[in-house]
């Protein structure tokens, strides 16, 4: 009986075996008969919509939100990763590399099918995409009552998720596991010395803070530029051919005719929207009918709207400059371009909030061109000087905290100082000069009569005027936090790790650099704070963990790395199907699912 019951099992297992390798048998099974187009062709090499497709699907088995798939660009990503894929192919001839029946049998029945994706796309794509940097994809092709290889089972989800024969998905997989090896070759030949690790980790654990002062050019032309037409006209006349190369540009937005005007506007402000829509309307507009009683009890327009207005033109009274049509939001512009010289509106009101705009001239012909030189000199004007200030102050502080003050007492002294420039009218400015002890305190309050608290003013209440000691740019030493070389301490530098690799070269707290740092609106001194170092108890810890991680990031840049010359050799004649690779529109109802069914995947 134990005889003939091996011998039954053993033909069980042949007959098993016999189908199975009729199944996975090269150049057999249908032939797919679906219509196939060119996706990508490199060098009169055809990659089908037919694999495309399989691709795409296999990539977005994971990730059910159509729309996610189409905001990432996911059929490019697919197509440039195919393209990819035929150059590690080509390559792979050239150096050897294949793959047999029997390992692609073995990775097939193991569930294990792989795809592509563009070298540099690999890591950031394939995490949003829940896929390792192998690329493998896991298909379920198991009985799930016996646990073992289901011939059926395998069959069914290749044809469920890539549409493909059993014959042209085996094909299509020893394309994609040529590819595989090629990357792991690559990535094969990277090293990473512990003593190279360990200078790296020097580098990234190692920290830095800095103190530094911000002179910011909005401050300078905001309060200290000297804004009168006849210090505007005595650079005008020093650099009338700057001037007369912006004014060519310029005049179109003046001629024939512009409109002289100032602004009162009152924004909803965050802390009111958070009520509601309604509510933040309703205290804007409070602030503005009390804005707009100053102005019925006899306030000039300029001083209401230097102390009430939300814009940026407050600083100089509401001034708009003269200003033509498509310049201002459409309500304001509508309400402008109906009124007489000298009225003042009524409230207009627009997503943001109110406004309250006075007219003070109608300019034509030669007097438009006349107001828009002086203001094109203006502008050219004030940013120079806004610039020259600002580097000359930076140095200037740089200078004495390098001479042995701290650069507290360094800021302070320049502080004090300073006197605020006349207005553009020829009125004293509101900005007092600050006492030194108000310039030597970050927030420090205007003393005087008309000072108000800082932050928001309650619903109704003028806003102070900025001064020297209050205006949101003044300089005032600020403290970085910690950051590494490659870290960024001050965020509006010119070159973000500008900063950073400064302070790294400077060898202990209270150092300076020579020179100051750029900004994008002016200039920093920057002072070394703190300094630490990493330890070799933290090293012992994480050498293992950093080393592969390192290991891993310059295989990633290798791997990119070989990409590139593989492209300029032998893929530079590439070319897509630009009507494939369109990403479809949202569905109307917003829902976007995969097109295919996709089945669960294995373990």
């Amino acid at each position: 009986m134990n005889r003939l019951s091996q011998i039954f099992g053993a033909a069980i297992v042949i007959a098993i075996a016999v189908v199975f390798i009729v199944q996975f048998r090269p150049n057999t099974g249908p032939v797919q008969s679906a219509a196939s187009t060119c996706v990508v062709e490199v060098r009169g090499s055809c990659i089908s919509s037919v694999e495309f497709n399989a691709s795409r699907n296999l990539l977005a088995m994971r990730t059910v939100d159509e729309n996610r798939l189409r905001a990432m660009g996911y059929r490019r990503l697919t197509a440039e990763g195919l393209y990819e894929r035929w150059l590690l192919n080509e390559d792979a001839k050239r150096l050897g590399i294949s793959v047999s029946d029997d390992e692609l049998t073995a990775e097939l029945v193991a569930g294990r099918v792989r795809v592509s994706l563009p070298a540099d796309k690999i890591r950031q794509v394939g995490y949003a995409l829940n896929l390792r940097e192998d690329l493998i994809r896991y298909l379920d092709v198991r009985n799930r009552q016996t646990k073992k290889f289901d011939s059926k089972q395998y069959e069914r989800q290749i044809r469920n998720i890539t549409k493909m024969s059993p014959t042209d998905f085996r094909e299509y997989q020893r394309k994609e596991l040529i590819a595989a090896r090629m990357r792991d070759f690559v990535r094969a030949r990277v090293r990473v010395g512990e003593n190279e690790a360990f200078e790296q980790f020097s580098r990234e654990k190692s920290t830095r803070s800095l103190s530094y002062v911000r002179f910011d050019r909005r401050f300078y032309s905001d309060l200290i530029v000297d804004t009168s037409e006849k210090a505007i006209q005595a650079w005008a006349d020093a650099n009338k051919e700057e001037l007369d190369k912006t004014w060519e540009g310029r005049k179109a937005q003046y001629l024939p005719e512009c409109r002289v005007a100032r602004d009162l506007a009152v924004e909803v402000r965050p802390d009111e929207a958070e009520q509601g829509p309604e509510a933040g309307k309703a205290a804007a507009k409070a602030r503005i009918e009390q804005a707009v009683q100053r102005l019925k009890k006899g306030e000039s327009f300029a001083d209401v709207a230097r102390s009430a207005s939300d814009d940026p033109s407050a600083v100089r009274g509401g001034e708009l400059g003269c200003v033509t049509r498509g310049r201002l939001s459409k309500p304001v512009e509508d309400k402008l371009f109906e009124m007489k010289a000298g009225e003042v509106s009524d409230l207009i009101e627009t997503e943001e909030g109110f406004h309250v705009i006075k007219l003070e001239q109608i300019a034509k012909d030669a007097e438009a061109e006349r107001i828009g030189r002086l203001e094109a000199a203006r502008d050219l004007y004030v940013a120079h000087e806004s610039e020259r200030l600002a580097a000359e102050a930076a140095k200037q502080v740089l200078a004495a905290a390098a001479g042995g003050k701290s650069l507290e007492d360094a800021l302070a002294a320049y502080m004090a100082q300073l006197t605020p420039a006349k207005s553009a009218t020829g009125a004293a400015s509101t900005a007092a000069k600050p006492a030194d002890k108000a310039a030597k305190q970050d927030g420090a309050k205007d003393k005087g009569a008309d000072a108000k608290k800082d932050g928001p003013a309650e619903p109704g209440e003028a806003r102070a005027p900025y001064t020297i000691a209050t205006h949101p740019n003044r300089p005032t030493v600020e403290a970085s936090l910690p950051f590494n070389v490659s870290g960024s301490p001050i965020s509006d530098a010119k070159d973000s790790t500008e900063p950073a690799r400064i302070a790294f070269q400077l060898d202990k707290p209270g150092d300076l650099p020579k020179d100051v740092v750029a900004l994008e609106n002016g200039y920093a001194v920057i002072q070394l704070k703190e300094k630490t170092s990493a330890s070799q108890e933290q090293w012992d810890k994480d050498r293992e963990f950093y080393t592969s991680a390192m290991r891993a990031a310059k295989q990633n840049d290798a791997l990119v790395g070989y990409m590139r010359r593989l492209k300029s050799t032998i893929g530079s004649e590439v070319k897509y199907d630009q009507n494939l690779l369109k990403e479809p529109k949202p569905a109307e109802d917003g829902s976007g699912a995969p097109e295919l069914p996709l089945e669960d995947e294995g373990e």
